[in-house]
């Protein structure tokens, strides 16, 4: 929950930057009805506030959302999925006016699908795994119940290929890398329906299931209960992958293999040298992203020999392409040898070699604001290929996340207003188009306080993240892999916590830096359109006496027949005095409907000094760089157990004072109920100023009785 608090309670995402978006489409792209960039749309409000279970804008323009069609229904839907990223305790809630009908009986089709063709259904399911799967402590026991949930939808879905496909992916992420021999066999069902849609997403799902096991290999983690079992499961899919006429599937299970593989290193080598000398090149693609995560984070120079190698050498572009874009997963941990060796890669004359190596150093320099890479992507922005530029406007938005109005010399806001710019170009091409609204998203990820990182800050690679980021580079062939960024986000948030989970408000982390240099990026202003005010222009009754009387004036002046000297320096000095007079009687105009005060003088004022350090609130953003300037005060009341580590993460917290009062703030997961409900009041009655309670017919007897009493006492 600390996470998904954080997101929620701390986000900066800007609103504005939808709605201008959305104007942009609307103007330029035919009223919004281009389906790639309404579909690039919706996902990139996806990343603006991944995690951050703010999805206003899609509740407020439900209409605009409604054009999505077929397809783009599904991705819209499982959008959803992305935006509530780990909110489990609500994601049945939140589903539901999606998620088809529970299924009575297996062979009954998936319950009712909608008249769309369960699009929107199949879409939730996928959102469901989403959900589940983007944040690995997530319950057990939730993912689980969703996990067997999903799995009633796969089996029963198989007539229908959108639920399958959507129910399949749902399971892969829920099941996580758990092994279970009877999901697989469940997904295997899938996939030998010989239905490629359905068969792409069965091929993944069973990669995610058995990640990192090795199944297949001599050596492999497998458990032993059904141990025989999977490793024949992994030898009929190389033969299944051979035999059928469908891509989709070989790439499914091209890339199911690749997953299986992830940090197998030599184990996987058999099995990565038999699928790059296969004759299919689907198989081959796939064999360069089991390379590059088995070796992943290694920098192993074997690995990226082959991969250089394969880069120049294929015939297949996806394969060159996929041999590219692995070195940025073998260098993580060392990514400025990513722009050096991509460096003449990027001036090839294959477009997909120079589209990979732009994702490449994307992904390796990944929020750390480098100029040198960005200095090396920009010629790529105006490549005379459209995929070639969109590739870079991507690489730049990622190099470019989390970084400051300040950062690079200023050239991030030009980077950012090009991005508008292009949008609303009606000369650019669709793909171009789609890459800048991509990145408006990727640039500000997760409300601006997300980055994409492939490793945890404690040097281990993140098994989520580089899975995540392989998928979501499949949007190349398949556009619902763009959701699969969500697994590679990872928040930059440092919180520190008390004995009992709760966060100390007066816990505060100095820091050596001017607040500039890491804010948050400016947020967009509403353009006020300025209404002209028609001036109507006066002229005085004393202006047009005056200009009569100078009129006779020079009547008397022209009837005179002596002319001598003074009146010819009279006549030269004519033009100084008819100026002047101009002057007077422009100044006798007066201008009305439109009259503005006297402009008052403006007091420049000298502009103060931004402070060299400055104090961060307990919970801020902090990120990797700025943990570097950060360093905890330990004369404050609450002091960190391990002073000596860097300001990132999660910080337990020692209380110097127990006994005094304290402020604290509760760690909670944000819910769907409206905030700020008060509880009903207990029961009371009022009574009105000045009322008095009208006299009944017995409290009438018994004040005749009490006067009568009291009068019999005065005559006694």
């Amino acid at each position: 929950e600390l996470a998904l608090s954080f997101m929620h309670k701390q986000s900066n995402a800007d609103r504005l930057i939808m709605e201008n978006l959305k104007k942009a489409l609307e103007e330029r792209g035919g009223g919004g009805r281009n389906s790639i960039l309404h579909n690039a749309a919706v996902m990139t409000h996806a990343y603006l506030n991944a995690g951050t279970t703010n999805d206003s804008f899609l509740r407020d323009y439900l209409d605009w959302m409604k054009k999505a069609s077929n397809w783009a229904k599904f991705s819209a839907t499982a959008s959803l999925g992305v935006v509530h990223a780990g909110h489990i305790t609500e994601a049945m809630n939140l589903l539901q006016p999606y998620l088809p009908t529970e299924p009575s009986d297996e062979a009954d089709g998936g319950g009712n699908v909608s008249a769309g063709g369960g699009f929107a259904e199949g879409g939730s399911l996928f959102a469901l795994g989403i959900i589940h799967g983007s944040h690995a402590g997530s319950s057990a026991e939730k993912r689980k119940e969703t996990s067997e949930l999903l799995r009633r939808h796969l089996r029963a879905s198989h007539a229908n290929e959108v639920i399958s496909h959507g129910a399949a992916l749902g399971v892969g992420l829920t099941a996580f890398g758990s092994a279970d021999l009877q999901v697989v066999n469940e997904l295997k069902e899938v996939l030998y329906t010989d239905s490629a849609v359905a068969g792409e997403a069965a091929g993944m799902a069973i990669g995610m299931v058995l990640v990192g096991s090795g199944a297949g290999n001599s050596s492999n983690s497998l458990p032993e209960a059904g141990k025989e079992e999977l490793m024949e499961t992994m030898a009929e899919l190389r033969n299944y992958a051979r035999e059928t006429q469908h891509e989709k599937i070989i790439r499914g299970i091209a890339m199911g293999m690749a997953l299986v593989n992830f940090g197998q290193e030599e184990n996987a080598d058999a099995t990565i040298e038999e699928m790059r000398s296969d004759r299919d090149p689907v198989l081959r693609y796939g064999a360069q992203y089991a390379l590059s995560l088995a070796y992943c984070g290694t920098g192993s120079n074997k690995a990226i020999r082959i991969l250089l190698h394969t880069a120049v050498s294929d015939v297949s572009d996806d394969v060159r392409m996929a041999a590219v874009i692995g070195l940025a997963f073998v260098l993580y941990k060392t990514p400025r040898r990513v722009p050096q060796l991509v460096k003449l890669l990027l001036e090839s004359f294959n477009p997909h070699v120079r589209y990979a190596s732009c994702m490449a150093v994307g992904i390796a320099m990944a929020a750390t604001g480098d100029s040198e890479s960005v200095t090396l992507l920009e010629p790529m922005l105006d490549d005379m290929t459209d995929y070639v530029r969109q590739g870079a406007l991507m690489g730049t938005s990622m190099i470019y996340m989390q970084q400051s109005d300040t950062s690079n010399g200023r050239k991030i806001r030009s980077f950012r207003e090009r991005l508008s710019s292009i949008v609303s170009d009606k000369h650019q091409s669709t793909l171009t188009k789609m890459g800048a609204i991509l990145s408006k998203g990727i640039i500000d990820a997760g409300g601006r306080n997300c980055t994409i990182a492939l490793g945890s800050r404690n040097g281990f690679t993140k098994m989520s993240s580089a899975v995540g980021l392989a998928l979501w580079l499949q949007h190349w062939h398949w556009y619902p892999m763009m959701h699969m960024l969500s697994l590679a986000l990872t928040p930059s948030y440092t919180i520190g916590l008390n004995k009992d989970f709760k966060f100390p408000r007066g816990f505060e982390i100095q820091c050596n830096s001017k607040p500039s240099v890491f804010a948050y990026p400016k947020k967009l202003e509403e353009k006020k359109e300025e209404k002209k005010k028609r001036v109507e222009t006066v002229t005085l009754s004393t202006t047009a006496k005056s200009k009569a009387r100078l009129a006779r004036k020079k009547a008397k002046e022209g009837s005179a027949m002596d002319i001598d000297e003074k009146a010819e320096e009279t006549k030269t000095d004519k033009p100084e005095k008819t100026e002047l007079t101009e002057k007077k009687e422009a100044g006798d105009t007066m201008e009305v409907d439109g009259e503005e005060p006297e402009p008052e003088k403006q007091v420049k004022k000298k502009r103060e000094p931004e402070p060299t350090s400055f104090r961060i609130k307990n919970p801020s953003r902090i990120t990797m760089a700025q943990s570097d300037v950060c360093d905890f005060d330990l004369n404050q009341r609450y002091r960190p157990i391990r002073p000596d580590e860097k300001p990132f993460g999660v910080v337990i917290l020692t209380d110097s004072t127990p006994g005094e009062e304290e402020d604290l703030g509760a760690v909670k997961a944000p819910s769907m109920e409206p905030e700020g409900e008060c509880a009903p009041p207990e029961p009371f009655e009022w009574t009105p100023p000045g009322w008095t309670e009208p006299a009944t017919k017995d409290s009438a007897e018994e004040k005749t009785a009490e006067a009568e009493m009291t009068d019999t006492k005065d005559e006694a």
